[in-house]
């Protein structure tokens, strides 16, 4: 069975639950999380999305990233994307809060996303899934902006936004 994630309006009221691609399809509004991992000398760490993901599939974007599932807090949606897709556990803050629209041929995705940071060592132990991360890297912040803007289209669009607004 899909996982049933929140739908919610305008202003993040919930207005019921559903699958994302349905969300995607009839533009309705998602709740999402981001997670940034900072390490002792405050590079950040990348994924780069599997191809088998159905949105911007080989695209780097934050350490972890996904839909708030039906019944769900912001902050437990958090931790748990974070484990499922990179085995990493610690410690997170809320550092912001965003509104993103994206337009595609034939996708209209609208999500509410609110942005956790952490710190791990850079010599963690990571344990990928494959569904959802084909690697990850760490990334200098200044470095990454010069990526970013040298080859924006290799990067999510929200992950681009994120960088924009936080960073």
């Amino acid at each position: 069975m899909a996982e049933r994630v929140i739908f919610v309006d305008e202003n993040d009221q919930p207005i019921g639950a559903g699958d994302r691609k349905e969300a995607w399809a009839k533009g309705i509004y998602v709740r999402n999380v981001r997670i940034v991992l900072l390490d002792e000398n405050g590079r950040m760490l990348l994924q780069r999305r599997s191809l088998k993901k159905a949105a911007f599939p080989d695209r780097w974007t934050s350490a972890a990233s996904g839909h708030v599932d039906e019944g769900e807090a912001w902050d437990y949606a958090a931790h748990r994307e974070m484990k499922e897709e990179i085995g990493v556990t610690t410690d997170l803050k809320l550092i912001g809060e965003t509104k993103i629209v994206i337009d595609t041929d034939d996708e209209h995705i609208r999500q509410f996303i609110h942005v956790y940071e952490g710190t791990v060592d850079s010599k963690i132990k990571l344990d990928l899934d494959p569904d959802e991360v084909s690697e990850t890297k760490w990334y200098d912040i200044a470095e990454l902006k010069t990526e970013i803007a040298k080859t924006p289209d290799t990067f999510t669009p929200s992950f681009r936004e994120l960088i924009k607004i936080f960073y």
